[in-house]
């Protein structure tokens, strides 16, 4: 198991290393999106809207292929035709993005009066479509990176596309006065660099063939996770709609803001782990130990994610004012510490789920996600009268974890796992308790302020020393992990000792 965990972090570190550089570029077009220069607090909010909207389009485009070619490429029985089963997941992607872009662009001032009440935005959702449409295809050939366990590779391409996503946008924003359109039309350009630059591996990895018998399986196996992919997309992004709805336009400008800053959790801790453990998790399934590995990474990415929900909580004050080129947005702190503890639920439901699709019960994900997007609806709408933009953080925090209650019931159901409940709780409740504790310590001046955030941070871990959360063998393993690194002058040696763990082909 030690080396499975060790793989895991080695990719989990790159990966993360990716997603860093993808909330950098956003961090640094904050300033400019905010900026009253360029663009006013509601075409933030506008922004927003359509931030989430290309989310739903895309996971609409994306259909189920990316999860299908997941589960069987590394299919014992498929292991000889797995260029067959990418060729049958890519060429259907290729097909889709297309049909649907040509279908929904004709309608884009349709769509512009339905979001925004007037066609302004007809162009800007052009944009939006086309962009969707190819990052659908991108997803394809990213997942195949990631099944090939090609990190390197895979935070590379990414990076260069956002670098010239982030270049282009400046360049459109400021020297061209473009606007909302400028940040779109470098999205489009942006996504098909990355196809041309991954053209060849794409095309290395392909065989055309079509076996029917194989797609129809993929196809049954998936069509229940299109629909709770869409689902989970619009739980996702429902909150902002009602808003947008049910509120103003500024509303949604400071969610969005506090949406993105706490996104930084989910992209760089959640969504690392889980592309760094997911050809993990399958390829383990079955073999002896694997549960208490499963229990081992829930555990470890949990107290890993509250260490990074304190410091966005307790620092969110000070860096939305850093960030931000107006002080409208600075309200948005409020809801910070709500939202980014909603992130902790989603990482117990993204790795608990990973049983349902191990024993392939996955129209149980599809029927729970469809029931909890209804859930967050009816919450939003009960709460956006009463408390606006914190009454849709708590409706987003409580169906989070009531999605992950749901997964849990039935993972154990199908195939239990002996997860450690109580030091969940203890870590849950710690890190909720410390993150909270910011909106009494803004009040202060500013060296009282950092000093009480900066102790509470290095507190964290200690209390959980006190309340018997780590055992000898975890003790053991921190201070060995502090002795190796703490000498920077072995920095270079410690690093390429990492080129000697394993590679997860080989387990």
């Amino acid at each position: 198991m030690l080396d499975s965990i060790k793989i895991s972090v080695k990719d989990t570190v790159i990966y993360g290393f990716g997603n860093v550089a993808v909330k950098i570029v956003g961090l640094i077009l904050i300033p400019l999106y905010t900026n009253p220069e360029y663009f006013n607090v509601d075409d933030f909010g506008v922004l927003g809207i359509l931030e989430i909207s290309a989310l739903v389009l895309t996971a609409i485009l994306a259909s189920s292929l990316p999860q299908s070619l997941t589960r069987w490429y590394w299919d014992k029985e498929h292991l000889s035709n797995q260029k067959s089963i990418f060729f049958m997941s890519f060429s259907t992607q290729v097909v889709i993005s297309l049909t649907f872009c040509l279908l929904l662009l004709p309608v884009s001032g349709h769509v512009s009066t339905m979001l925004f009440d007037s066609p302004d935005w007809t162009n800007v959702i052009r944009l939006v479509i086309i962009s969707s449409g190819l990052q659908a295809i991108n997803n394809i050939i990213n997942t195949l990176v990631r099944l090939q366990s090609k990190a390197i590779l895979y935070s590379v391409t990414n990076i260069t596309k956002l670098v010239l996503v982030l270049t282009l946008t400046i360049i459109l924003i400021v020297n061209r006065g473009m606007g909302l359109e400028g940040i779109y039309l470098a999205q489009v350009v942006g996504n098909g660099a990355f196809l041309l630059i991954l053209a060849g591996y794409t095309a290395r990895n392909i065989k055309p063939s079509f076996n029917f018998r194989v797609f129809a399986e993929m196809n049954i196996y998936g069509l229940p996770l299109l629909i709770a992919n869409i689902a989970a997309v619009i739980l996702t992004v429902i909150d902002r709609y009602s808003l947008n709805s049910l509120a103003l336009l500024k509303d949604v400008a400071l969610y969005s803001m506090a949406f993105k800053i706490t996104s930084v959790l989910k992209l760089v801790i959640v969504d690392s782990t889980k592309l760094a453990i997911t050809p993990v998790m399958f390829k383990k399934a079955g073999e002896a130990g694997s549960e208490r590995f499963y229990a081992k990474v829930l555990l470890y990415t949990s107290y890993i994610l509250m260490s990074g929900i304190i410091v966005i909580s307790l620092f969110s004050f000070e860096v939305v004012k850093i960030i931000t080129g107006s002080k409208e947005f600075w309200n948005s702190v409020v809801i910070i510490p709500v939202l980014s503890l909603s992130v902790f639920f989603v990482n117990l439901k993204e790795i608990t789920v990973f049983a349902l699709h191990i024993v392939k019960k996955t129209r149980i994900i599809g029927i729970t996600v469809i029931f909890l997007s209804i859930l967050s609806l009816v919450l939003n709408i009960l709460l956006i009268p009463l408390w606006d933009i914190t009454g849709s953080a708590i409706a987003t925090l409580l169906t989070q974890i009531a999605y992950w209650l749901i997964i849990l019931y039935y993972s154990e159901k199908h195939f239990h796992i002996p997860y450690e409940y109580r030091k969940l709780a203890l870590v849950f409740i710690t890190g909720a308790l410390i993150s909270f504790s910011v909106l009494f310590i803004n009040e202060y001046s500013l060296m009282i302020r950092m000093l009480t955030k900066l102790l509470l941070v290095v507190a964290f871990p200690f209390i959980l020393y006190i309340l018997k959360f780590y055992e000898k063998n975890e003790l053991l393993a921190i201070r060995g992990f502090i002795k190796k690194w703490k000498n920077l002058r072995k920095l270079g040696d410690n690093l390429k000792s990492l080129k000697n763990i394993s590679d997860i082909s080989g387990l």
